[in-house]
């Protein structure tokens, strides 16, 4: 059982750590290297989308904004679950 659970621990905390390296690397392509660059108005969603039309994501700029929004949420998720696993993998010892 030892064996099983820190084979998955660190199967898991390696996994959620490349998916968070991932993330974190199309986060920053969509912030800065997009067509419409968003890095200064990254907090402003009322200016880029509007206030009345929140579901309207007809302009690009708009639709980077939500899609950068999105992945800081997944990001941060992946970034906890690769903490949690991987101090558990490094602290779980066998019983003697």
């Amino acid at each position: 059982m030892y064996i099983f659970l820190k084979i998955l621990l660190g199967f898991l905390g390696f996994l959620s750590s490349v998916t968070f390296l991932l993330i974190s690397s199309l986060t920053v392509k969509f912030i800065f290297f997009t067509d419409p660059v968003i890095g200064n108005e990254i907090l402003n969603y009322e200016g880029i989308c509007g206030i009345n039309d929140a579901t309207s994501l007809a302009n690009k700029k708009c639709q980077n904004l939500m899609t950068i929004y999105w992945l800081f949420v997944v990001g941060f998720v992946f970034l906890i679950i690769s903490l949690i696993s991987i101090y558990t993998f490094f602290k779980m010892n066998k019983k003697k």
